[in-house]
This record gives structure tokens, sequence and C-alpha cells, in this order.
């Protein structure tokens, strides 16, 4: 069993990121890259490259890069020690941990050992079972789903699964902890949580079961029950179906949230693989964070009911937080995605997926439903609540989309568009002014010049030069760093990435960009090092290193020069005087560039001084 550090190394050793990458990009040679289109980002022209020799990737078009860590973490949003744990099993390497974090990694495995047992006998129960069987082929469910899906059945008793954890040596105390038992109140022992149930397991992202889904074949009143927190398991943290979805997500650049398993289930099958589903539970923040790692495009696909679309609303605001384009599904009353899909009409949820509202249009819509459209008291009342939710939106552009679109239920309309959309527009500014009174938030703007991103000047690219012959090895790091101090770098990456470089030469006595690239992940140095190591242009590293270095040296003259100037005028201008931090650096300036350019006004006030 390897220490940690140590099993990074060895992942890293055992798992080659061409045959990994592979798995998800059809790469061709390019030069002594390997070049394909990236799997995180839409786009026909190939700009993402794999280095076989460094094991590191890049994508010149959205900007990723890393290594075997960072792909997978990106790939399946994923931590760093998840990603790390996927890779280890895959490469057959153990991670050894102690103390606290080693003994909370061990019960970890424990539950997750516990309901891969559990799956398998919920999978064995459900062969067993014509009453279950009879159910799935009467919802449309076919083999290969059940296979996929690993879906079971809880057979109807109190001890079923707590008999066969018995006899597979499991510990019902620890199986307690996953939730699948409970233990009896005042007496010893313990009883089945799921019985007579159809089962869901509920997966991560490394296909792993962190917990299931019950749904009673019985007369329980309670038609779905879920597995209780755990260590590995979190309802208001997990989406059903993500570990089948988050690909189709990313390609797609669009996610479909329907409300359960069979929803999901039915909608996937039917070949909309970009769905996941809430469990039981309404959308959360955490939900929403976790979906904005693959795509920033939603769809609330919804039951129809009240309870359904009150949920859609509800959850609607957490997405426009996120930075969504979030839109609702608008399903035909007593339909859900589930019943609509298996009578077989694809075609027709297709068209309202692509037909799906707006949130602010589907608020309007509901605000005229409420009134009698028949009369003018129903309109009048009608507009009053749809100019109500107009007034809370801030594009002036969606306002007039929407008050151009109400005019035609203004009474008097037939007498012009003009007067109907001048009165609601009069409404709806009416409104937005009392709330702007009741303390309305403020906006900040930043200043333009903070949104721009700096140039990078010709020391940071000399600077650049220099570290990639470093990682190319065409000098020997000892022999920069003599020379160039790896603290006297100017910029902030190029400054991070020297002392990274210099670490790593004075602890192994040479440079291994591998590692560094996992340690520097996700910093400017490490974006750094992935651009230098793929995307850097060769030619650049064939100038000598001396000349390079000559080069260095004369622009930080130059802009000592540039900056003691800077100071002079400042003097002579009165903004800076005899003891003021700016006198001293400029004084400083003076003394290192033995007085060359320096202008006379400022040296002879302080011999006057």
């Amino acid at each position: 069993m390897a220490a940690f550090t140590d099993a990074v190394e060895e992942v890293r050793r055992r798992i080659d990121i061409v045959d990994l990458v592979s798995q998800d990009v059809a790469l061709r040679k390019s030069g002594r890259n390997l070049k394909g289109l990236c799997p995180f980002h839409s786009e026909k022209t190939p700009s993402f490259h794999v280095n076989p020799e460094r094991q590191i990737w890049k994508c010149f078009g959205c900007g990723a890069g890393g290594d075997i860590f960072s792909y997978v973490q990106k790939r399946d949003n994923m931590t760093f020690s998840e990603a790390l744990e996927w890779l280890a099993r895959k490469a057959g390497v153990s991670i050894e941990r102690t103390g606290r974090a080693g003994r909370a990694q061990s019960e970890k495995e424990k539950i997750l050992r516990i309901n891969a047992v559990a799956c398998e006998f919920f999978q064995e129960m459900l062969l067993r079972s014509e009453k279950a069987r009879a159910y799935l082929a009467e919802r449309g469910i076919g083999e290969s789903a059940v296979g996929k899906y690993k879906l079971g059945y809880a057979p109807d008793s109190w001890d079923a699964l707590t008999e066969y954890l018995s006899r597979k040596q499991i510990s019902l105390s620890d199986a307690a902890k996953a939730g699948l038992v409970i233990a009896r109140g005042g007496s010893e022992g313990y009883y089945d949580r799921f019985r007579d149930r159809l089962i869901f397991p509920i997966f991560d992202t490394s296909e792993r079961v962190v917990g299931f889904g019950g749904r009673t074949l019985g007369g329980d009143s309670a038609k779905y029950i879920n597995s209780p927190e755990s260590l590995v398991f979190a309802k208001n943290k997990t989406l059903y179906g993500l570990n089948f979805a988050r690909r189709a997500i990313v390609e797609q650049d669009r996610v479909i949230v329907v409300e359960g398993y069979m929803d999901a289930i039915a909608a996937q099958e039917a070949g909309f693989e970009n769905t996941v589903a809430t469990m039981g539970t309404a959308l959360t923040e955490d939900h929403v964070n976790i979906l904005a790692r693959f795509s920033r495009n939603a769809i609330l696909a919804f039951d129809a009911d009240s309870a359904g679309m009150a949920a859609a609303l509800r959850s609607s605001s957490f997405f426009e937080r996120a930075g969504f384009n979030v839109r609702i599904l608008v399903m035909p009353k007593g339909e859900d995605p589930d019943s609509l899909l298996r009578r077989g009409d694809r075609s027709r949820f297709a068209s309202m997926v692509e037909k799906a509202l707006p949130v602010i249009d589907y608020k309007v819509k509901l605000a005229l439903a409420g009134h009698d459209l028949r009369t003018d008291e129903g309109k009048t009342a009608a507009l009053r609540s749809a100019a109500a939710v107009l007034a809370e939106v801030e594009s002036a552009v969606e306002r007039e989309r929407l008050i151009k679109y109400l005019a035609k239920y203004h009474p008097n309309f037939s007498t012009g568009t003009t007067r109907a959309e001048d009165d609601i527009r009069s409404e709806v500014e009416l409104l937005r002014r009392r709330l702007s009174r009741t303390g309305e938030a403020s906006r900040v703007r930043e200043d333009s010049s903070q949104q721009r991103a700096a140039k990078p000047n010709l020391l940071e690219r000399l600077e650049k030069i220099v570290l990639g012959t470093i990682i190319a090895e065409k000098v020997e790091a000892g022999k920069v760093f003599e020379v160039l101090p790896a603290k006297d770098f100017t910029g902030e990456s190029t400054r991070q990435l020297a002392e990274a470089l210099y670490s790593q030469f004075v602890e192994l006595g040479k440079i291994k960009p591998e590692s560094l690239t996992t340690q520097l992940a996700g910093t400017p140095a490490g974006d750094l090092l992935t651009d230098l190591t793929i995307g850097f242009d060769e030619s650049e590293l064939n100038h000598p290193f001396e000349e390079v270095v000559r080069a260095i040296e004369r622009e930080k003259k130059k802009l000592r020069h540039a900056r003691m100037r800077a100071l002079a005028r400042k003097f002579q201008e009165g903004v800076i005087k005899k003891g003021d931090e700016e006198f001293e650096e400029y004084w400083r300036l003076v003394r290192e560039l033995k007085g060359i350019g320096v202008d006379n006004s400022a040296r002879d006030s302080e011999s006057d001084g």
C-alpha cells in the first residue's frame, strides 16, 4: 500500500494519458503532439493537444489543460482526491492514509462496499420476482435498461437483506450506517429499510453506488423512499443519472432536469441522454452549482401539477443566480416525461424541449391564466398581474418584448396597439419606481480597465523563453538560477513557476515537469507550465541562453530608467518630497544606475536639503 505522495507518482507511472484521453477523443498525430476535438467545449477545428512525452494535455480553444488527474477532474466533475482514487483503482494502486483522514476514508470505503453487495442482492432478487419484472415491463423498461441502471427488487420481507449481509459477514451496524437496515427499537437486531420495493441504485460520477431509491410495489403510503444521508450520500448534492448524463450535457451544452427516477430513465432511454433527476427533494443551490460545471443552460421539465410547476419556479432563482439560461418546459395536464415518452411521443417531447419558455414568459402566462380574459374586467386584472411580473425584469429589451406580447389583452387593443402598449408601459414603470423606493439594490460598475486582461510585456515574454528552455532541457536549471534568481522574475505566473522549478531542482537535482503539473494545477504557474510544454513556439527556444539573459538585463535596466524618470517628474511637480518612500526609491535607482539619466534638479534639491 503506497503513501499518498508515492501513490500519485505510481498512478502517473501506470496510466498513460494517451490511453486515457483516447477513450473520449479521437487523436491524430500532429508533430510531437496528438490532436483532436476538445471534449470540454463544442468545436469543429481540433484545438485539443496531448503531449505523450510529458503526459499532459492542453486545449487552445477553451484554455483548459493539465495532466491525467486534471483531465479526470474536469471530465467527471471530481475533486483531485476523487480523481486520484478513481485512477488508482483503474491502475491497481492502493492508497495508504493515516489519522482522521484515513479513518474517514476507511468508513466511506466500507459503506461503498456494503452498498455494492446490497446492489448485487437486489439485482438477484429482481430476477426471482415475477411481480417486479411485470411492473417494469408495464412501464416500458426493457432488459438493457434494467442492466444499465442496475435496477433491483427488495423482497416483501423484514429481514431478507439483513440475513444476506450477515451471511456475507458484513457488520449490521455498518449496514445501518449505510442506511440499508434499521435497528429495532427496544430490542436487539435490525430489519430491512426497503421492503417490497423496486430498487434504483444511485451512483456518483465514479459509477459507485452511494445510495438507493425504492418505489413501493405494494400498499405502502410512501410511494418512494430514499437512503438516509450518509458519509457517501447527500440528497441535496446528488442528481440521479448524472453519471450517465454528464458527457451528453457537455456535448449538447444543455441539461434537462426532471423530478424522478422513472422520468430520468425514460428520457435517457428515448435519446435525451442529457437528463438528470432530483430524488423526491427540491432542487437546491448545491444541485445547481454541480450542474454549472457541465453547462449553463437548463430546461426544467417538472410534472404538470401545481406542485411541480411551483418547484420549477422556486428553483429557477438558483439557476439565474448561477448565471444559467433557464427555461421551463410546460407539460400537458396530467402528464410527466415518463408517461409522455412511454407512449412513444418522442418527437412531441423533443418539440416541447425546443419550445421551453424563458422563466419570465412562463410567469407572465401564469399571471394571465389566473383571470377571465373574456371580459374587460378580467383583462384589466390580468394585465395588472402581468405588469407586476414585468416590473421585476431588469432588461429593458425583455420588458418591451413582453409589453408587445401583452398588448393584445388590453381592453382597448382594437383602437390601436400604441395606446395599449403605452398604458402597460406606464403601469410597469410606476411599479418599478415603487420597487426602487423600497430599496432596490444599486449596481456597482467595474472599471473597464480592470476588466481588460493585461498583455504580457517584453520582459515577461523573455522570462517565459528562459523557463521554456529549462522545461525543454535545452539548458540546465542550476545554470539559469545562478544568473537569474527565481525571486527576481517579474511576472506573477513566471515567478511562481520559476520558484517551483528552482525548489524541485534543489530537492531532486533535476526537473520533472510531469510532477509539477499536478502540484501547480489550477494556478497561473500551472497554466503557464502547460503552455510552455505543449503550445510554446519551439523556434523561440533556439536563441542562445546568454543572449536571452542579456536581453532580460537590458529590459530590466530600461524599465528601471523609466521608473526613475517617472519618480523625478513626480518630485519636480511636488507630488513626492524628501523622506517619502518613493523619494527613497528614486535615489536607490539613481545609485543603481550610477546617475545615468538622473534629473539634476532633484539631486540639487537633495544637496540643498
